[in-house]
């Protein structure tokens, strides 16, 4: 479960200051956020992420106020428990895809089962990528890749950041699939982020900012 209360940030160069509805989402529910560029959408993401420190407020996630943890403690918290899917990828392009999730598992402390890493691979339709460097990829099988980096360590929470928005509508209707269906079995909350409104039908809860 995840839930926000009282949510406000300001930015250092900036006077005025974002105020966030509070949320209350139970287990596996997901929410999608709707907004125009500027309207604090991505703030919002990094504040449940850990990445942003609040002016106000707290966030429970998982029964833990990430709010009150110590740097160190949201970062080893942050390894386990959340999974992001970025705007732009972030693969280690030295890597191959398969040493990319290896590499994930090892940063949050999670033994790597070969099989199980080409499992999900296969399931996200890239299983035959899985030798190949990140700059050999396209952009729909790096955008696979970073649904798969996001949730290969089984986390409770999973943000995307826009995750469609360059997408074209054939694709954009299976990205929300393969990050619902794996949300669905990791039995994660799924918080999406966009000015897509395409995808506004894949959701019960819509928030707009």
């Amino acid at each position: 479960m995840i839930s926000s209360n009282s949510l406000t940030y300001q930015y250092p160069s900036s006077s005025s200051v974002l105020a966030f509805p509070n949320l209350n989402l139970d287990e596996a529910e997901s929410l999608l956020i709707l907004g125009k560029s500027g309207v604090g959408k991505t703030t919002l993401l990094h504040l449940l992420a850990g990445l942003l420190n609040p002016a106000t407020g707290n966030i429970t996630i998982n029964h833990t106020n990430i709010t009150t943890l110590s740097a160190k403690a949201l970062d080893a918290f942050r390894g386990k428990q959340i999974g992001m899917v970025f705007q732009n990828n972030h693969a280690l392009r030295s890597l191959t895809v398969l040493e990319n999730l290896k590499a994930r598992l090892y940063f949050t402390k999670k033994t790597s089962n070969k099989n199980a890493l080409v499992e999900l691979l296969n399931v996200l339709g890239i299983a035959d990528c899985q030798n190949k460097k990140t700059n050999e990829l396209s952009i729909g099988q790096l955008q696979r890749l970073g649904i798969a980096l996001a949730v290969v360590h089984q986390p409770k929470l999973i943000l995307a950041d826009e995750p469609t928005s360059s997408l074209d509508d054939t694709n954009c209707t299976k990205v929300m699939q393969l990050l619902q269906e794996q949300a669905t079995a990791n039995k994660a909350n799924l918080i999406v982020i966009t000015h897509d409104q395409r995808i506004k039908a894949n959701f019960k809860n819509v928030l707009s900012l």
